[in-house]
């Protein structure tokens, strides 16, 4: 591989993973060390976080004043309405708790990321320390194996956007595609000079070469447009900027235009 391809590589690697976001929530003592303790030895694993530029990391603050609002209980773990409710306002797509407890005389921590769509662990990890002292000469190891365990980020999530012009209209496209394939679409038509707009909820899906988005619009929204059901093989940029793909602008004609949107 030659060095210009693999600094793409690289580049892509990355922002890959920098569309991951996590937020870490305080670990639960449990009596077995002190609140205090807890939360430093939090910081410290949400720090290795950071330090790797694997994942996107909710601000601390932010995060204890949402879940203050929010009246955020230790039960509430148990219910998965509550964890989607708070990782959303968070902005986080998975949630990393951890929890201490004691076996003899070793303390035992267990770390997991929760994926806020279905409150499912998809990582965990378990370090046996013989003191609370002792992790902050092994939070680098620690925190090193939890991460290579992490889930590849969406490369889609974010907001694109493209103009498509057929005929004597012109159609502005903004998708803000979200986690667990789902998407929002914002149409702005202009159609003989009269302006049509719709906002929609839709679904998409990626299976590393074909991107499907499927949305239903309003009888009422853009005269030439009623469903959206595209399936294309995706060119994605070497900078994961823009990607290009078909699609089928207008319900008159099963015509397919070739396409390309711009990330914000």
């Amino acid at each position: 591989m030659g060095i210009k391809a693999f600094l793409v590589s690289v580049l892509a690697t990355t922002y890959l993973f920098a569309n991951l976001s996590i937020a870490v929530i305080d670990f639960d003592a449990g009596g077995h060390c002190t609140n205090e303790q807890a939360v430093v030895i939090t910081n410290l694993f949400r720090n290795e976080l950071i330090r790797s530029g694997r994942a996107n990391v909710a601000d601390r603050g932010n995060m204890e004043r949402i879940l203050a609002e929010m009246q955020f209980q230790m039960s509430d773990w148990a219910d998965p309405s509550r964890i989607k409710a708070v990782g959303r306002m968070i902005g986080a797509d998975y949630l990393i708790t951890g929890q201490f407890s004691k076996l003899g005389d070793n303390l035992h921590l267990i770390v997991q990321m929760l994926d806020i769509e279905t409150a499912r662990a998809v990582n965990s990890s378990r370090i046996t320390l013989a003191n609370v002292e002792e992790f902050n000469e092994r939070v680098k190891a620690f925190a090193a194996d939890f991460i290579q365990k992490l889930p590849a980020g969406n490369i889609f999530t974010g907001t694109w956007s493209a103009d498509v012009m057929h005929g004597d209209v012109i159609d502005n496209y903004v998708i803000i595609f979200g986690t667990n394939n789902r998407c929002r679409i914002e149409i702005t038509s202009l159609v003989n000079g009269r302006e049509f707009a719709e906002d929609v909820d839709g679904t998409y899906s990626y299976d590393g070469e074909i991107l499907r988005i499927n949305a239903v619009l309003r009888e009422s929204g853009i005269p030439h447009l009623r469903m959206i059901q595209w399936r294309s093989v995706v060119s994605m940029s070497a900078d994961n900027t823009s990607f290009n793909m078909s699609i089928i602008p207008s319900r008159a004609s099963n015509n397919q235009m070739r396409t390309t949107f711009i990330r914000h």
